[in-house]
């Protein structure tokens, strides 16, 4: 009689662990859209338009324009260690011109400015960290906190037909620090929605003078599931 009740302690008590060890996928892989939101330390069209107006003396040949954001993708893959608990990589691109710049006339001075434009620019993240989940049946909140590496680099710049061209800007790379999250939705045993992804990214560049952005990020996508279930 004792060692049955033993037996039955047993199961009462590991049985349930047991089974909700298994109530997780092992891993999760994430692809979609992403936008970034660049911080500019307070640099606005307006005072790049000023500034030129300096230096030309009122003459300024261009009229500039920031675009802060940047359009590119997203992806993940994360390796669940429980199921509220796991380990993420996490990558991403995105990709625009943050400064362009329109002429007001043909030329300025002799030099022909029809051929002139600013350099496209490129920003990768490599991003790891861990990873908090709340699970339910229709749905998975999650937040994460990440560090990394941040490269950027610049296409050619394209100057007047009649000066040739300029090289590209060197690359760089950066440390990040990245705090977030996000909500999945279930849409199939095997796959999930993720419905939103927000993220507050802090870069160790600058654009205005200072050492440090506050960078904001945006995915939508689709979550794979591989085992545990």
């Amino acid at each position: 009689m004792r060692r049955s009740f033993i037996w039955v302690f047993l199961c009462v008590v590991l049985v349930p662990p047991l089974a909700s060890a298994q109530d997780y996928p092992k891993a999760e892989i994430f692809g979609g859209y992403s936008y970034l939101h660049i911080d500019t330390n307070g640099a606005s069209s307006s005072s790049l338009n000023q500034l030129c107006n300096t230096v030309t003396v009122g003459n300024c040949p261009f009229i500039f324009q920031l675009h802060r954001g940047f359009n590119g993708w997203n992806a993940a893959g994360q390796f669940n260690l429980s199921s509220w608990f796991g380990i993420t990589a996490d990558i991403s691109g995105h990709y625009g011109t943050l400064v362009t710049a329109k002429t007001t006339s043909a030329s300025f001075q002799g030099i022909n400015l029809v051929d002139f434009s600013l350099p496209k620019q490129s920003n990768y993240d490599f991003l790891f960290g861990p990873v908090f989940s709340y699970r339910k049946p229709r749905y998975k909140p999650f937040a994460h906190a990440l560090l990394g590496d941040e490269h950027i680099s610049f296409d050619s710049v394209q100057l007047p037909s009649n000066l040739g061209a300029f090289p590209a800007s060197p690359s760089n790379n950066y440390f990040v620090f990245s705090l977030g999250g996000g909500v999945d939705v279930k849409l199939s045993p095997r796959f999930l929605v993720r419905a939103a992804e927000f993220d507050y990214q802090r870069v160790t560049s600058s654009f205005g003078g200072k050492d440090y952005q506050n960078n904001l990020r945006f995915s939508v996508g689709l979550v794979a599931l591989f085992g545990g279930r």
